[in-house]
């Protein structure tokens, strides 16, 4: 520690979680705020229906022809550094500090959708059981709870949702994903008959787990389903 953050913190104050210069908010500085502001998407550049790239913001071709079973899906930022960087640190590391300037990525580029979805609940993306117990606990929680804390919304028990065990989605390819977790979830089905629920995850790619996720959902009785994902990664086929 140098004398400079030796002093700072002496003060109560804090330093920036990427820099280590003096944070404003959220564990961050004023010029590492503005970074990963610059990662945010741009609505008019993607399809509502699935977040993949379209031009004017419509809905892309292949929603139009086969759309999918949640009614809208958004990231908030892009899979690039430092939000990349961030969540590894989060998810692989433990990290918990990262959690505040995470969620702020997400509360401060929400879904334009959002208001008019009217989700009445929000449920995290699970993990299986096998994976939390490695990790300690599902990354996706803390996110949920920004988002219902923000918006007033409660949030589904992670035990309101069971996923079977299966290889990490991101050590696949894209043909192989959807395969991956088909019929990976199982639910208790009086948690959500007739309700409105928006998924939340960390990193979205293909969109395969929530497209899963949401059919399941559905089957069991949901009315509407919506998703929201802090970033968005390109696979490389």
């Amino acid at each position: 520690m140098n004398v400079l953050s030796w002093w700072r913190k002496r003060r109560g104050k804090k330093d920036c979680l990427l820099c280590h210069g003096p944070a404003v908010s959220d564990g961050l500085c004023a010029g590492c705020a503005a970074d990963l502001s610059v990662l945010h998407t741009d609505a008019d550049r993607v399809c509502p229906c699935c977040g993949e790239i379209s031009a004017g913001g419509t809905i892309c071709g292949r929603c139009q022809q086969k759309p999918p079973p949640f009614e809208r899906l958004w990231a908030s930022a892009y899979y690039e550094a430092p939000v990349s960087n961030m969540l590894y640190a989060f998810k692989h590391r433990a990290d918990r500090s990262m959690l505040r300037p995470l969620s702020a990525v997400m509360l401060n580029h929400p879904p334009p959708w959002l208001e008019n979805a009217q989700a009445d609940c929000v449920l995290a993306m699970p993990l299986s059981k096998p994976r939390r117990l490695f990790r300690g606990f599902n990354q996706s929680d803390g996110l949920a709870e920004a988002v219902g804390k923000r918006y007033g919304l409660p949030v589904l028990p992670h035990t309101a949702v069971f996923r079977r065990h299966h290889a990490p989605q991101s050590t696949l390819k894209q043909h192989e994903r959807r395969k991956n977790v088909k019929n990976a979830f199982v639910l208790n089905n009086q948690h959500v008959k007739n309700r409105k629920i928006l998924l939340v995850d960390d990193v979205t790619t293909t969109g395969a787990t929530f497209e899963e996720l949401a059919r399941t959902l559905k089957q069991a009785g949901a009315s509407a389903v919506f998703c929201w994902a802090l970033a968005h990664t390109q696979l490389k086929k």
